[in-house]
């Protein structure tokens, strides 16, 4: 067996093995695990977003099935508008007027929860939101002698659920700003509704 002599380490690389990583070492260590947190967090946060997206959809889903079944148990006609702070069911009264459904319960108005908006379309054709409750229209006129904005004539249903299983046309979009993907609801004149993902092709932007 052959003994070979046995060389020993320069002395730079004993110091080097004795004081451990250098401070530019650190720092490449450190970026590295901040850039690593920071796709984590953007993760999440895109993840959390995204749920509450697909749980809204979903609601609206829901609420829209539901007052189909109401309007044909009942034999009534339900309306639905959407104005940018959420949505509201109407029925109309003995005078022809439309006003909420109701103010408690499932078929409640409701809010949209932030940063989420909608869009109405109707062969096409995009449909401006209805102002909030309170909130002074656009265009003068609807008012009073004293100035008042008379809600009651001027509200209208968007979408109208009617017994038997018909209702209005529409595409509703359930976007949030500069997300990558949105969720649409679809209902047809048959009453069919369905909801599918898609994906926004220059970003969903108010």
């Amino acid at each position: 067996m052959i003994r070979g002599a046995v060389r020993a380490l320069p002395a730079s690389a004993c110091l080097r093995r004795q004081q451990g990583f250098t401070l530019l070492e650190l720092l490449a260590v450190i970026v590295i695990i901040g850039i690593i947190v920071t796709f984590a967090s953007l993760s999440i946060g895109n993840r959390a977003l995204d749920d509450r997206l697909e749980a809204e959809a979903k609601r609206l889903e829901q609420l829209l099935r539901l007052a189909e079944d109401e309007a044909d148990l009942k034999g009534v006609a339900i309306g639905l508008v959407f104005s940018k702070q959420g949505y509201r069911f109407l029925a109309s009264d003995p005078a022809g007027r439309w006003n909420d459904y109701a103010q408690s319960g499932v078929l409640r108005g409701r809010p949209l929860l932030d940063p989420f908006f909608t869009e109405l379309r109707m062969e096409g054709r995009l449909i401006p939101p209805l102002p909030a409750p309170g909130e002074t229209p656009a265009k003068s006129g609807g008012r009073d002698e004293a100035g008042e904005d008379d809600e009651a004539t001027r509200l209208k249903p968007q979408v109208l659920l009617l017994p038997g299983g018909q209702m209005t046309p529409f595409t509703l979009d359930v976007k949030a700003p500069d997300y990558p993907s949105y969720f649409r609801i679809e209902g047809d004149l048959m009453g069919r509704v369905r909801r599918e993902r898609l994906r926004a092709d220059a970003g969903a932007r108010r």
